[in-house]
């Protein structure tokens, strides 16, 4: 038979104490009987004046457990703090007038709401293709430099033992970099399909020493500048980009 432990809750009550004893048997042979007993301490935060109260024990079988529940209890709480009131109250009357406050004039306030708002989307038709190119050049430009920062945390701590795993983050980084920025699936390419497509041979040289790195480990005094050639790589693409949407109509450039 398991009792509850000092973790249990029995809601709206928890245990505070558990005090157990040993058990007693009275009778012998088939007739005897044995019994445990537990005395709990229990607390309660709720403030209802009757709260119920019913304690689990379990009992173990060859096969499971079973949970027994005691019947359920009412206990009445009675309070010792003082009423905060009395039982009647008096109303006081008063004939003395309170001052009252100017009411806000709402009418000027939406009159001046609107006319602001009128204003803004006049500036907003005028000025609506500068203002989204600088927006998108922003956005382009705080990518960026989240990518040589990611992009450079990878390859400046790269060593022989992190050689492989740190290699694989900064390539896939720099794919899903290019990926966004020119418009094409560098992700699902290879570094043969990578080198044909951007056709430069220290490119070709770069990614065949990364995957050196990641598919046999190996590092070796190339192994950072290979990086770099490829971080070289991705910033002459952010610039291109960046010349794109400054010097050509903003309309037929896809959302960066």
């Amino acid at each position: 038979m398991l009792f509850p432990d000092t973790a249990a809750h029995f809601s709206p009550f928890q245990v505070q104490d558990v005090a157990i004893f040993t058990t007693e048997t009275t009778g012998s042979g088939p007739t005897a009987v044995s019994r445990d007993s537990a005395v709990y301490t229990l607390v309660s935060f709720g403030i209802d004046s009757a709260q119920l109260l019913q304690v689990p024990v379990r009992l173990i079988n060859a096969t499971d457990c079973t949970t027994l529940f005691t019947q359920t209890d009412t206990v009445f709480l009675k309070s010792k703090l003082k009423a905060s009131r009395p039982a009647s109250l008096t109303l006081a009357s008063s004939t003395r007038l309170a001052p009252l406050r100017q009411q806000f004039n709402y009418p000027v306030l939406g009159l001046v709401l609107a006319m602001t708002g009128l204003a803004g989307l006049l500036l907003y038709a005028l000025f609506r293709q500068p203002i989204e190119r600088q927006y998108r050049l922003y956005r382009l430009n705080r990518r960026h430099l989240r990518f040589l920062r990611d992009y450079n945390r990878l390859s400046r701590n790269i060593m022989p033992i992190t050689a492989a795993d740190s290699a694989n983050q900064a390539i896939v980084l720099w794919k899903t970099y290019l990926t966004t920025l020119e418009q094409r699936p560098y992700e699902s390419m290879t570094t043969s399909e990578i080198a044909e497509q951007i056709a430069n041979e220290r490119v070709t040289e770069a990614l065949r020493e990364a995957d050196r790195m990641i598919y046999g480990g190996a590092f070796s005094s190339q192994s950072q500048p290979a990086l770099q050639v490829l971080s070289d790589i991705a910033t002459q693409a952010y610039y291109r980009r960046r010349i794109t949407l400054q010097y050509h109509n903003l309309v037929t450039q896809p959302l960066t």
